[in-house]
């Protein structure tokens, strides 16, 4: 279950990071932010008030803390995809994944030697997609860019996959991990926004944008789950594949284009879900 459950994460992550990515060619990434992290907890405190999960003070810590530090990579990623280059800057994020991997070994959970293996792989193919393509440059100021932007979104969300753990390790309900995770990023970005006067009304795109955090809400559920029920290691890692995803819906709907070596690393990042399921 905490395979599938990090899949899932990884497929609803891929398609919110997509469509964030696109809003924010249009609107400031804080708005984009702001609507999606607050329709997100809305959502989410619905849910809390029918199941009434059990609060504690643990728990809401560390959620707060774990929101502000995704709400940083989401802006960062957010920005990194409306420079139009999604091929760089979505599989280097995911390799924030390294942070709760050696986090995983250091305190002696490690995987199993084919898991391993699997997050090898997934870490490689990850990398050799973030690479420039033939002929570039990464000190090419085009191609830093994204680079860096995508550099800080895997801080911000490897520090989020290890404060997520650590909260429903605390006897926390999952809900209540994720609703604070999501009323600390609300908090976090609206106030960013307010610093640099970046917010602005959607309009008609509120609904577009809501649905945005409602999709990325329901992966900070999955991964909370599959956290929970599995290696934190090989949780971060599946999920870090929604790299794979926003790449998919990219090919499919802009007119980006791959190279043979960025479509390779995909295939080893596939190569390694295989591994892992089967560790």
């Amino acid at each position: 279950m905490g395979i599938l459950f990090g899949l899932g994460a990884a497929f609803s992550w891929g398609t919110s990071d997509f469509l964030g990515g696109r809003f924010t060619r249009k609107y400031p990434a804080f708005t984009v932010g702001l609507v999606s992290q607050s329709s997100s907890l809305l959502a989410l405190l619905l849910v809390a008030a029918i199941v009434r999960p059990e609060v504690r003070a643990e728990a809401i810590a560390w959620g707060l803390a774990a929101g502000v530090f995704t709400s940083f990579g989401g802006m960062a990623l957010y920005q990194g995809l409306a420079t139009g280059e999604s091929a760089v800057v979505a599989p280097l994020s995911a390799c924030g994944a390294v942070v709760p991997v050696a986090f995983a070994f250091a305190t002696g959970h490690a995987p199993s030697g084919l898991q391993d293996a699997g997050i090898a792989l997934a870490l490689a193919g990850t990398v050799l997609v973030s690479l420039p393509p033939e002929g570039a440059r990464f000190t090419s100021s085009h191609h830093l860019r994204p680079v860096l932007f995508g550099l800080g979104a895997a801080i911000g969300f490897g520090v989020f996959f290890i404060l997520v753990d650590r909260g429903t390790q605390t006897d926390g309900d999952a809900i209540v991990v994720i609703a604070a995770a999501r009323f600390g990023g609300t908090v976090f970005v609206g106030a960013s926004g307010l610093l640099t006067s970046s917010l602005v009304w959607p309009g008609r795109d509120l609904p577009k944008l809501a649905a945005v955090g409602l999709i990325d809400v329901t992966a900070n559920g999955a991964y909370a789950l599959a956290s929970n029920r599995g290696n934190l290691a090989v949780a971060s890692v599946l999920a870090s594949l929604y790299s794979v995803q926003t790449l998919v819906l990219s090919r499919l709907f802009t007119q980006e284009r791959f190279t043979a070596m960025r479509i390779t690393g995909s295939a080893l990042a596939l190569a390694g879900v295989a591994a892992i399921s089967a560790g």
